[in-house]
């Protein structure tokens, strides 16, 4: 009895082997990217915000009554609101478009403004993340490139 062998240079086990190895390459360099790019991104972010994270206060004790619209954008990242001052305080501030921020902490950060009155709230976790920067800069731009004295 013969046994009919198996030729090591047979053309399917060579493509066999070749479509094993590209398939775990290809799964490998999925693998990379998905750890990979997340972080770039956050680099990206980190590095856009701070090079301009100082938030500056603003006296709106002597504003007129007045509703302002603004904007920030870093990067991807953007907020759009609306600040009203009534009484030379924040009475209502909302976040009429965002992107690439998380909104949830958005209203956390809009919630403390108006509660301290200040865009610089002394809380230990307001002011440390990209979403809070980028909504304090909005809140910013809105009042203080919209605000004409007297009206």
């Amino acid at each position: 009895m013969s046994k009919k062998r198996k030729k090591t240079g047979d053309k399917k086990t060579v493509d066999r082997k070749k479509l094993r190895k590209y398939l775990i390459i290809v799964i490998i360099s999925f693998a990379a990217a998905a750890l990979i790019i997340p972080k770039m991104i956050y680099r990206l972010n980190e590095g856009l915000v701070e090079q301009d994270a100082v938030v500056e206060d603003l006296d709106v004790s002597g504003f007129s009554d007045k509703t302002f619209t603004g904007s920030y954008s870093s990067g991807h990242m953007y907020a759009n609101v609306e600040v009203t001052i009534v009484n030379g305080q924040y009475t209502d501030i909302i976040l009429t478009g965002y992107s690439g921020i998380n909104p949830s902490r958005a209203d956390k950060v809009i919630d403390s403004i108006i509660r301290h009155q200040t865009l610089t709230p002394n809380e230990e976790d307001i002011g440390d993340q990209f979403t809070d920067i980028i909504v304090q800069k909005a809140i910013y731009y809105a009042v203080r490139y919209n605000y004409t004295a007297g009206g």
